[in-house]
């Protein structure tokens, strides 16, 4: 039990680690729609960044804008 809470708190941590650089930078390069997003949208996303982080680094990754 302590192994799985212990896995857990790393994949939340790495998820807001991650989570407030996607918010601000990355969300616009997935989706350029995002690019003329409030700062209340970059607020709102980073919960569901934090959870849904490794999905999330490889569309970024993969994105075209990514590698100029």
């Amino acid at each position: 039990m302590v192994i799985l809470l212990t896995a857990l708190a790393a994949y939340l941590l790495l998820g807001l680690t991650f989570a407030v650089p996607f918010a601000i930078k990355g969300a616009a390069v997935v989706d350029p729609v995002a690019r003329h997003a409030t700062w209340g949208f970059r607020i709102l996303v980073i919960p569901g960044a934090a959870a849904l982080w490794p999905l999330l680094l490889l569309r970024w990754a993969r994105s075209p804008e990514a590698h100029p």
